[in-house]
């Protein structure tokens, strides 16, 4: 079977003690491999990543991560496209809380590939935590 993203889920948006949103974005890739990208459409423009959670939960992979961000499809690091990478070593269960601004710009997708290390079998559980709005 071909690399898959499951629907994206996602929680309330509620306001925080600064009077930012924050929302809870969840989904499930399945037969990841290490370049397979996955992407959050229907975002604001301006947001900012405020957690990235993510578990190996079957295959042949033994580790993901670090995440690479980006805005545009099929971004490569070192361009404007490529937002981040995430600061945490390879593991098979990666919970990053690493505040990153992302510029989406007017389509408001996020793209990102999560890095498994072996593998196209691979089920990858993510949770990424967002902000946005004015303090």
């Amino acid at each position: 079977m071909p690399y898959a993203q499951s629907a994206v889920t996602r929680g309330t948006a509620r306001r925080t003690q600064s009077g930012r949103y924050r929302q809870t974005v969840s989904f499930t890739e399945t037969e990841a491999a290490a370049a397979s990208e996955w992407s959050i459409g229907g975002l604001p423009s301006e947001v900012d990543m405020v957690a990235y959670k993510a578990t190996l939960t079957a295959g042949a992979g033994t580790t993901i991560g670090p995440a690479e961000l980006g805005n545009a499809a099929a971004f490569t690091l070192n361009t404007q496209a490529h937002i981040g990478t995430s600061t945490l070593a390879a593991d098979a269960h990666v919970n990053d809380q690493t505040k990153l601004a992302c510029s989406l710009g007017s389509g408001g997708t996020l793209y990102g590939r999560s890095k498994v290390d072996a593998g196209s079998d691979n089920s990858i559980s993510v949770e990424i935590v967002i902000e946005y709005g004015s303090a």
